[in-house]
């Protein structure tokens, strides 16, 4: 008998209903969706039910019950899904606004089930790389993407109202709203750009004044991950530090704030301010559209000149040996504008050269990436920041200065931006005599094996799994798990945390596996292999298309949530190697740039994000790391996702959704991407989340937008803050100073045992005497060179900042 049932929405068709929650895992998921997704056909004609089912569902399901080696084929998989949306509206908006041979790369892919790699496109594709996917020039390169993916805005609520409501009468009422959307967005940012020429100031950004800086009046702001929103004065997008310097001497005389923006992943409100100034280091068009092509382009089409350009923000230059830098390592000047995929692909041009650490996206800054001293990975390294021996920057005047010494990179190196305009960071890079590679070993272990829990009772009913014949021989089931069994996992778990080079786990929500991604670097280069290649690249990118497609469109949407997760985890756990079966136990050797952006076109899908840096203890009897606090707070999150799933959604807006449609009173699923877990060293820095920490952990949890529309993500935040930060220092018997990632979701939290708004519990708890040191430091810098923290408050600071720093 299945474990799902079905009820009566108030148009009298059938919704199902998810699974109860002590079955509320990947089968039985997969199972009610099989059974009951052609519910949603009369609904939404246009999605291929059965494709869905024959080619996504039912390939997931059945793949770990087969005997053969090929047991899943994720391209298979990725096909079906672009099949069984591609008559969707939203499918074919975000289709148009693609080039003509991206186009026909997607559709030859789509259509070709056997011979797609040896059709002419992709020979040409995989011999001479990819084209850029251009908008198409009848839509407004200004135009961030389909309307529908905007921030909850009274237009889009009622819009998702009257499809969960009305659906039979909604499509033209809808599609109007989508419509009148469209027309305002681009009537305002067309008018933006026609104001650069007719409003905006005149800068030129080099020495002949031939060049002006582009400068768009009065263009709204929104970031990618759609938190923050306002209206810049202007908006600068200079190319050089001529640019910036002149851009910060205007702001000077008019007296108005700078402040910096790249791909605007940040979710904190660290950018601009209404009526000030924003300087983007990348083209409006650029951080703006989505899908983003750099993934996929030839490298004749990357913006990073690799040329000793000291001018330009977007060069890359190795720079001579000089005393002081140590043995094995070579130091590396880098413009703020330059992208990870940028810097990928130069560092693997160059062979030895390469930063230890980086995060996995390639669609962000090296200043976006530096600026909020948090990223990281591996117990050896410390964050991002870290590796940093000169800052240059436009300071408060408008001149550029540069500062070397290791005190004064203790704020400057990690500074927010309230130092100056950063121009150019110099990096000290890994540069072995020999070539290091990455030995990548990844794993899908079972759920109480990749982080064990402390009691095995912690393991929520519906992951307590039966014994199971696996292909490297017996998986224990839950009734057979002793407590020899957690301690031999967890000391597992320890010796790849402490020992491995890079080491991260990934848990998607509702399945019985994480994936474990911990690996060695070696100089053995015997079973080396491009990783990701060519092809692979741009089926990661398409799939991170497809993710962002799918999550915009109405049926998606109409999903129960948990129904919504599986999606998300088929379309994401079930394409990371090993795919050939869950047991499996692979080994190839990449490039080590490689290996750290092991995902591609992850910017193409929006989501939310909330991360903390939790401090290891080490225990006092042993001296090792005391890994129960990390134990603790991956379960936490685990067994808090269980709770909620019989819970209804909170808030207003959840609440007028299920007066009318019984669809929105499933099980709550807020989390309903995945949890997400890096072990990483400390920080020197004074402002950094790690600072002070022997080992960090650094933990985070995802979700996508509907989960915040349906009322549930804000909630949820806030139950995974009360429980991440109250764990003790059996130590000390002491609170541990967890803090959040700067630039992740932290702001709406309250905080501490008297509740306080974060940003005053950061500032007289978390950051206390960091804050103080910070100035100080910031004071310091200013003696040597010429201005005080007044003149930096009034130039680059923002209402944040004014709050966290200088209140």
């Amino acid at each position: 008998m299945n474990s799902y049932n079905r009820v009566e929405d108030t148009n009298n068709a059938d919704i199902p209903q998810v699974p109860e929650v002590e079955a509320l895992q990947r089968d039985a998921i997969l199972e009610s969706m099989i059974a009951n997704i052609s519910t949603y056909e009369n609904k939404f004609p246009q999605v291929k039910v059965q494709v869905l089912k024959d080619k996504v569902l039912k390939e997931v399901l059945d793949a770990p019950k087969k005997d053969t080696a090929a047991t899943f084929d994720p391209e298979e998989q990725l096909r079906g899904f672009l099949q069984a949306f591609e008559n969707l509206p939203a499918y074919n908006e975000q289709f148009r606004l693609l080039d003509d041979r991206t186009k026909k790369q997607i559709s030859t892919f789509k259509d070709n089930e056997k011979g797609w790699r040896q059709t002419k496109i992709w020979n040409e594709t995989e011999k001479n790389g990819f084209l850029l996917p251009d908008i198409n020039p009848d839509v407004s390169h200004v135009l961030a993407t389909s309307p529908s993916t905007s921030s909850p805005t009274f237009l889009s609520k009622v819009e998702n109202w009257l499809l969960g409501t009305f659906v039979g009468i909604a499509r033209p009422i809808t599609m109007a709203l989508v419509k009148l959307k469209m027309g305002r967005a681009v009537r305002s940012l067309q008018k933006a750009q026609v104001a650069k020429y007719a409003g905006g100031p005149a800068l030129y950004e080099d020495e002949k004044n031939t060049e002006l800086v582009d400068v768009y009046a009065q263009m709204p702001f929104e970031n990618w991950g759609q938190s923050v929103d306002n209206k810049p004065r202007y908006t600068f997008v200079p190319k050089t530090v001529l640019g910036i310097k002149r851009i910060v001497q205007y702001a000077k005389q008019n007296d108005l704030r700078v402040r910096c923006s790249g791909y605007r992943h940040s979710w904190s409100n660290t950018f601009s301010q209404h009526d000030e100034i924003l300087i983007s280091l990348l083209p409006i068009t650029q951080v703006n559209t989505l899908p983003d092509p750099i993934s996929i382009l030839p490298t004749s089409n990357m913006g990073a000149t690799g040329l000793a350009d000291e001018d330009s923000l977007r060069g890359i230059n190795l720079l001579e040996k000089t005393p002081g830098v140590p043995p094995n390592k070579s130091w590396c000047r880098i413009g703020v504008a330059v992208t990870n995929e940028d810097f990928r692909r130069w560092a693997i041009k160059n062979e030895k050269c390469t930063l230890p650490v980086d995060v996995i996206l390639v669609e962000v800054t090296i200043g976006g990436v530096n600026g909020p001293i948090c990223h990281g990975a591996g117990a050896r390294h410390k964050t991002v920041s870290d590796y940093v021996r000169r800052v240059e920057y436009v300071d408060v005047r408008g001149e550029l200065q540069s500062i070397s010494d290791p005190e004064h990179l203790k704020a400057a190196a990690g500074c927010f931006g309230l130092l100056g305009v950063v121009t150019h960071i110099t990096f000290e890079l890994d540069s072995p005599e020999e070539h290091n590679y990455a030995e990548l070993k990844p794993l899908k272990k079972p759920v109480a094996e990749a982080i064990p829990p402390i009691d095995k009772n912690d393991i929520p009913m519906a992951l307590r799994t039966k014994p199971q014949k696996g292909t490297k021989g017996h998986i224990k089931g839950w009734d057979e798990i002793t407590a020899t069994d957690l301690k031999n996992w967890k000391d597992a778990f320890a010796q790849r945390a402490i020992n491995d080079y890079y080491s991260e786990w990934f848990w998607f929500t509702y399945q019985q596996r994480v994936w474990v991604n911990t690996w060695n670097t070696t100089t053995d280069k015997t079973n080396f292999k491009e990783y990701p290649d060519a092809v692979d690249v741009f089926l990661q990118w398409l799939q991170g298309w497809v993710g962002g497609v799918m999550i915009d469109t109405y049926f998606f949407q109409a999903l129960p949530g948990a129904w919504q997760t599986q999606m998300l985890a088929t379309l994401g756990m079930a394409v990371l190697p090993p795919v050939d079966g869950e047991d499996k136990t692979p080994t190839f050797i990449t490039e080590i740039p490689d290996a750290l952006h092991f995902r591609r076109g992850i910017q193409n899908m929006r989501v939310r994000d909330m991360e903390f840096q939790i401090p290891i203890p080490t225990s006092p009897t042993s001296g090792q790391p005391n890994f129960e606090v990390v134990q603790r707070a991956w379960w936490d999150v685990i067994n808090l996702v269980y709770d909620l799933a019989d819970k209804k959604p909170r808030g207003v807006w959840a609440g007028i959704k299920n007066l009318f449609s019984r669809a929105h009173r499933e099980a709550r699923t807020p989390m309903r991407l995945t949890l997400e877990l890096r072990i990483m060293n400390g920080s020197n820095l004074h402002m950094a989340p790690q600072a002070g920490n022997d080992l960090t952990a650094s933990i985070e949890v995802l979700s996508i937008p509907d989960a915040d529309y349906d009322g549930e993500w804000e909630d949820f935040m806030q139950r995974v803050s009360d429980k991440w930060m109250n764990y003790m220092d059996k130590n000390t018997n002491t609170v541990l100073n967890v803090r959040p990632h700067w630039a992740k979701e932290w702001e709406s939290l309250k905080m501490g045992p008297r509740k306080l708004d974060a940003r005053t519990y950061l500032r007289e708890n978390s950051y206390k005497q960091a804050i103080v040191d910070f100035k100080k430091t910031l004071a310091d810098i200013g003696a040597t060179q010429g201005w005080d923290l007044k003149e930096l408050q009034a130039r680059f600071s923002n209402e944040l900042w004014d709050k966290m720093i200088y209140s």
